[in-house]
């Protein structure tokens, strides 16, 4: 069995959020809230997330979700990881363990915190989404995909940016807590425009003591009631509709909230970062190295550009070759610096001596970044000086 515990815990950081939410932006399912894990193919959504609706829409696909997992992918992966319902965690936990799969040649998941997201990374996993591109830019199966540069853009969102001045320290606003009643009274309302009618008030005494619990903020959920409600989740077809369906999604709420909580308390606020993610020109970025000593060419504001594969970033002004030919050991210094480049701008193509899986980059290091814009992190600002 897939270690869950990790899978859970990668969820939780800037690197699994960022990853979900791209993927989510990629198969068109993100919505305010949590409705993106009911969209259905189509665009449809699902009366809940209790389990895979398994339904065939237009007798085309299947896909459901905020990853459109087809039904017999979903049963695997529920198999797999022991998922309970189709909730937003069992999904998010149920994507990631699809990505890790398909890109352990990289390094799995890991490589997301090393390198961020790079267009060799969304090529392993053009194979299992349909929307994200292969290394040609086109989708595995001869669908419209999204281009890496904006795959890239939501991945790495900016800090929001001082509107003039000179960059000031960021600060982030921090998630409120969960309103458990305000949520309840949501489930309450459904249930009884479901079933109760103009009965609303009258509960079962069960169902009321269970929502005395509840309510009262008790985060010892009876097991009791979680094996009624289970139960009646796997024996009646109409489990939704009746008071242990109540008490099902009163459960999913409960754990809602803690999952809420969990990610509010650990959320990272970005400290005093100064100028860091702020986008500099790939010009700008040849200046500064250009000021510590290496030469930079193949780019038009730094002379010719020659030769290269068709459709090169060369050409688009969106890539620099990097050399640095002086006395001493300068093999060494370019692939340093390749590797130092390469560990400092996630998602930039980065070959040098040492890395070359395309070949012809064994005496410089080529940099190239969609668009020309670079991010600046705090390893990129450190490096020039």
């Amino acid at each position: 069995m897939a270690d869950r515990s990790f899978l859970e815990q990668f969820r939780l950081t800037p690197e699994g959020q960022a990853f979900l939410r791209t993927l989510r932006f990629a198969e068109g399912t993100e919505r305010n809230g949590p409705d993106s894990y009911r969209v259905m193919y189509g665009g449809g959504l699902a009366p809940n997330t209790t389990r895979h609706p398994d339904v065939v829409v237009n007798g085309r696909s299947s896909a459901a979700g905020a990853y459109q997992f087809l039904t017999p992918t979903w049963r695997q992966q529920q198999q797999k990881l022991n998922l309970e319902s189709f909730g937003p965690l069992e999904q998010d936990i149920a994507a990631l363990d699809l990505a890790r799969q398909k890109t352990l040649s990289l390094g799995g998941l890991s490589y997301l915190k090393e390198r961020g997201l790079t267009p060799e990374f969304v090529n392993a996993l053009a194979g299992t989404w349909a929307s994200l591109p292969t290394s040609e830019g086109k989708s595995a199966y001869g669908q419209p995909v999204k281009s890496f540069a904006d795959l890239q853009r939501v991945f790495d969102k900016p800090n929001p940016q001082p509107t003039s001045g000179t960059p000031t320290q960021q600060t982030q606003t921090k998630k409120q807590p969960f309103n458990f009643k305000e949520a309840m009274n949501d489930i309450l309302q459904k249930f009884a425009v479901k079933s109760l009618g103009d009965q609303s008030s009258d509960f079962s005494p069960e169902t009321q003591k269970y929502l005395a619990l509840a309510t009262d903020g008790d985060s010892d959920v009876s097991a009791d009631y979680e094996d009624k409600a289970l139960q009646a989740m796997f024996l009646q077809d109409d489990f939704t509709d009746n008071t242990f369906g109540l008490l099902k999604d009163v459960l999913d709420l409960k754990r809602k909230e803690s999952q809420y909580n969990l990610e509010r308390d650990t959320t990272p606020a970005p400290a005093t970062q100064g100028p860091a993610g702020e986008l500099m020109s790939i010009v700008d970025l040849g200046k500064r190295l250009q000021e510590k000593g290496f030469r930079i060419g193949e780019h038009p504001a730094f002379g010719n550009v020659g030769q290269h594969a068709p459709k090169s970033h060369h050409y688009a002004g969106h890539a620099l070759d990097i050399t640095d030919w002086g006395e001493g050991d300068w093999k060494t210094r370019t692939r340093e610096l390749g590797e130092a480049l390469r560990s400092a701008v996630p998602g930039a193509e980065v070959f040098h001596p040492g890395y070359d899986p395309v070949g012809g980059h064994h005496e410089h290091v080529h940099f190239a970044v969609p668009g020309g814009k670079v991010r600046m992190t705090d390893q990129l600002r450190k490096l020039l000086g």
